[in-house]
């Protein structure tokens, strides 16, 4: 336990600098390359691809290897100098994401469908119980329902696809601009924060087994908030960005008829738009400011924190349950709390992490002396006083009503 609780305060210390600044543009610095050696080319037969449109971009422009498996370097590295992400965001999702896709060496991982023999040799003491998977495979482990753009696992129109894009999704969510003047669409972070809840109440009565782990609500508010922050377009005009439909298309790899016809989706053609800039390296997309984000959308919509958060579905469509935070952590963490500081990312943390090992521990033969002790040194060293509140053991017991729980778990159902 006190490794894991080292762990969060590692993550959640790093680069924890103020939140509030003045962004400018610099068209030279911000501009990002996607022509030339970054030029797009889309997958070929044998190639990965899976359901991070950022990752399927990268892979596509060439600034991770184009086959789709790279190492945890190249993912972090990649991601700092395209989108500006942190070092503590990308190096979390790089590290968890190696870990939860059963990768055979624990620093390299297929960013879509599981690996074929000897694609990634095992290395560093690593020994699999089970086949090495991919991206793909780390359903509510990593990837949560309630996608912005994905349909559920379990929901009976996806036919067990949560990878791939659904169309009615992604028109669910250019129709909140449908009556915007083209030239003032922006996909904001409150369109976004409106999109998410949309979707959570959606996932109830569409997926009997909808389901949200403590760390799942975190990631679900993630996945929407990063869509702005990361793919919106800057300029002198927008510093802080303006994200339009053809960016946000692009990233997405969906095509549209003329006049707003039909939306067409080229799995795995996901692309940098022409004439793109990024957010500043200046101000990289950090944990703190996805807290932050995180936060102004429970302020939007308290539904994510007092019944989103956590929890899902109990006996079929429409029976949703929340989790009861303060018995689930036994106190230390309590609802009316959860906004101040950076409670929501340590709690998401601390209970994600304990979670881990009810997955690792049938992925790889040694999971405590590989994936844990990767999850808990690796990291880098740094740290700041955010006043995170120690976790103890949760309280695993409250997740067994949740269909969504026990199907996510290895082993037979």
């Amino acid at each position: 336990m006190k490794s894991i609780n080292q762990l969060a305060l590692v993550v959640l210390g790093l680069l924890s600098h103020g939140l509030a600044r003045t962004v400018g543009f610099d068209p030279e610095a911000q501009y990002v390359e996607n022509t030339g050696e970054h030029g797009f080319v889309p997958p070929r037969n044998g190639d990965y691809r899976g359901p991070c449109p950022g990752l399927n971009a990268l892979a596509n422009h060439g600034y991770i290897p184009h086959k789709g498996i790279a190492s945890t370097d190249e993912i972090i590295n990649a991601s700092m100098k395209v989108f500006g992400m942190g070092r503590d965001l990308a190096t979390l999702a790089a590290l968890y994401g190696v870990a939860v896709s059963v990768s055979p060496d624990l620093a390299h991982m297929s960013i879509g469908e599981s690996i074929r023999t000897g694609e990634i040799p095992c290395a560093n003491g690593v020994s699999l119980k089970i086949k090495p998977q991919g991206l793909n495979f780390a359903h509510t482990s990593f990837e949560a329902d309630a996608s912005p753009t994905r349909y559920d696992k379990y929901q009976p129109e996806s036919k067990g696809d949560a990878n791939n894009l659904a169309t009615p999704v992604f028109q669910q969510l250019l129709n909140r601009q449908a009556n915007v003047p083209s030239e003032k669409i922006n996909f904001d972070l409150n369109i976004l924060a409106d999109h998410r809840l949309q979707r959570n109440i959606d996932s109830v009565k569409q997926n009997p087994k909808f389901f949200l782990q403590p760390f799942g609500g975190f990631i679900n508010g993630n996945t929407h908030a990063v869509i702005f922050q990361l793919f919106a377009n800057r300029s002198a005009k927008f510093p802080e960005g303006r994200l339009d439909n053809d960016t946000l298309k692009s990233f997405y790899a969906v095509q549209q008829g003329p006049g707003g016809g039909l939306l067409k989706y080229y799995p795995g053609w996901e692309a940098i738009p022409d004439k793109w800039y990024r957010r500043p390296l200046d101000d990289p997309y950090t944990v703190p400011k996805l807290n932050a984000d995180i936060v102004a959308q429970i302020n939007r919509h308290p539904e994510l924190l007092n019944k989103y958060l956590m929890g899902g579905n109990t006996y079929g469509v429409n029976t949703h349950r929340t989790i009861d935070i303060e018995r689930l952590t036994n106190g230390t963490f309590k609802l009316e709390h959860m906004t101040d500081g950076y409670n929501l990312s340590c709690f998401s943390l601390y209970a994600g992490l304990q979670l881990t090992p009810r997955w690792v521990n049938s992925y790889y033969s040694d999971a405590e002396n590989t994936v844990m002790k990767l999850l808990t040194t690796e990291l880098p060293p740094f740290f700041a006083d955010l006043k995170c509140p120690q976790l103890g053991a949760i309280d695993q017991r409250l997740l067994d009503i949740f269909p969504g729980w026990n199907a996510a778990l290895p082993g037979p159902k």
